[in-house]
């Protein structure tokens, strides 16, 4: 068996492959005329939901070429500055015919998992950015605009979209993840069942997540994502 972190570099450009398949698959199967036309008035087209998980996994890719030559890493954004970061995104890539967004997601793609496999597993784990940064711009970023996808009835591939979910499940509870980073990304996913149906599947993963995250207990109550259980979050956490 491999040693903690023997694989980690591996593992983590895991979760950016079978995004990218997802990606692939799921947008690629919509028609043209559905990925062109904005999911409601005045919404982003699916297009943009493409180019704008390119985007962010691009900035992630910064980020580990930063920690491999030894430079600051950017901080992460949030807010308001995401939100002016997201309009600009949007603004790049108006216009793009849907082969050269596939071209630079695969480009891109590729560039991150390259990326994250020529970096020392120990600068990753000594930083509290790069993991959590890529379970964030990966497959955790894609569940959610895959959701909100589903939501909107463009016919997307629901069941592929549980396969994923499923994948990304298995994938991030890999051993060489730090638990901490672990408990993080297996409660987004927690959230995604949740608000997708699967409570059992979230009632499962939440009491692997608050033992290895107590403090997250107190947040769940909090997060609406989880509404539909916060009657049984002190029994998940006791369990």
């Amino acid at each position: 068996m491999a040693e903690p972190g023997e694989t980690l570099s591996g593992d983590l450009a895991a979760t950016l492959e079978a995004t990218r398949r997802a990606e692939r698959e799921l947008f690629g199967g919509l028609e043209p005329a559905v990925r062109e036309r904005p999911i409601r008035e005045g919404d982003w087209t699916p297009q943009d939901h493409q180019a704008h998980l390119t985007a962010w996994k691009a900035r992630q890719a910064d980020r580990f070429d930063a920690a491999r030559e030894g430079r600051e890493i950017p901080a992460t954004t949030e807010g308001e500055e995401t939100d002016a970061i997201n309009a600009q995104l949007k603004v790049l890539r108006a216009g793009w015919a849907w082969e050269d967004l596939v071209r630079e997601a695969d480009e891109t793609a590729q560039r991150l998992a390259d990326g994250i496999r020529a970096t020392d597993p120990q600068i990753i784990r000594d930083s509290n950015r790069l993991i959590g940064g890529t379970f964030g711009n990966g497959v955790l970023h894609a569940l959610q605009h895959f959701r909100w996808l589903a939501e909107a009835g463009t016919g997307i591939d629901e069941e592929r979209i549980r396969a994923f979910a499923d994948e990304a499940e298995r994938l991030v509870r890999a051993e060489s993840i730090p638990a901490g980073d672990r408990g993080v990304g297996l409660y987004d996913i927690a959230c995604h069942f949740a608000l997708t149906g699967g409570l059992g599947q979230a009632r499962g993963l939440l009491r692997e997540v608050f033992r290895l995250r107590p403090d997250l207990v107190d947040y769940a109550p909090t997060d609406s994502d989880l509404t539909a259980l916060h009657g049984e979050l002190g029994e998940l956490a006791s369990a």
